[in-house]
């Protein structure tokens, strides 16, 4: 071939470095140390078993760290999502009185950490199926979790089904979650139903959480005298906070808001229940009914007589 004809034919195609396939999920944890991943897995599994030291409880960070760094390990993704869960969204008190400021920066956090969460458990029961092996324990139940506290009842509904039928948790755990998620939708006769049931099943460690939700649905389905009861009777019970903050990990910002008011005003914290009630009124999620029963609870503050001296 002549040497004109070859130059022609190289500007026709210019030459190109060959590029190499996108590497695979396995090669991507390989470049991060496969066998150190593998501990960490390790790791957090024994963290959930109870077998190992938590690492992180109180600060999500360092399993959402080893989540960044390991990306196919289904256990450190599940519990990375479980922490982030639980320390997103802190309500407090609520804005102070007199200023402008809102809870839109609390929302939003709370809104990208449960949507992180979402998707890494997402990703650890799609891995889980990849690998031909069943997800972490509780995976489509946590899946379930983190719609609800997104304000999602619909998505959360059939992804509890799906947890139901793979026999994911308890009965009465999925009882009660159905009953939020009830409530979410509005639909306050199924919400009962399953809070009643789920109180008969409840084991005692776990019947604190089952009552804060049960006085949830009382109050919001028209018995505010058995949801007081319920609640002052949980006052008296030595870890009725913690008890509290797991309930409201499962709930979406407005409604912690509407069970925390509730608390106050029955336990005689007129103050701090106003601005309470302020905050979940201030929302735009709320619902109309959801409303007029918030400002009913918050006027009976308002007209109380003032103390005898």
């Amino acid at each position: 071939m002549g040497a004109p004809i070859l130059a022609w034919l190289l500007a026709l195609a210019p030459w190109q470095p060959a590029t190499a396939p996108p590497p695979t999920v396995w090669a991507r944890a390989g470049a991060t140390g496969w066998s150190t991943c593998e501990e960490l897995g390790r790791q957090a599994a024994a963290v959930r078993s109870g077998a190992g030291p938590r690492g992180g409880s109180e600060d999500s960070s360092p399993w959402a760290e080893r989540a960044a760094r390991c990306p196919a390990v289904p256990e450190i993704l599940f519990l990375a999502a479980q922490f982030e869960i639980i320390n997103a969204g802190d309500v407090g008190f609520g804005p102070e009185p007199g200023t402008t400021a809102s809870l839109d920066p609390v929302v939003k956090d709370h809104r990208e950490r449960v949507g992180q969460a979402l998707r890494w458990i997402e990703t650890a029961i799609d891995e889980s199926a990849r690998r031909r092996e069943a997800p972490p324990r509780e995976a489509r139940f946590l899946r379930a979790y983190a719609l609800v506290a997104l304000g999602r009842p619909k998505d959360a509904r059939v992804a509890l089904d799906a947890a139901i039928a793979f026999g994911d948790v308890e009965r009465w755990r999925s009882d009660r979650m159905g009953a939020v998620i009830a409530l979410l939708a509005g639909d306050l006769d199924q919400a009962m139903r399953l809070a009643q049931r789920a109180g008969l099943e409840t084991p005692n460690e776990d019947r604190t959480i089952t009552r804060y939700i049960r006085a949830l649905v009382l109050d919001r389905s028209g018995a505010p005298s058995a949801a007081r009861t319920e609640l002052l009777e949980l006052r008296n019970d030595a870890g009725h906070i913690l008890a509290r903050h797991a309930t409201e990990s499962l709930l979406p910002v407005h409604e912690r808001l509407y069970l925390r008011a509730l608390e106050h005003q029955v336990g005689d914290d007129p103050d701090s229940a106003l601005r309470l009630w302020d905050a979940y009124l201030a929302r735009p999620e709320p619902e109309e009914p959801d409303r007029v029963v918030a400002q009913r609870h918050r006027a009976a503050l308002v007209r109380r007589p003032a103390p005898v001296r």
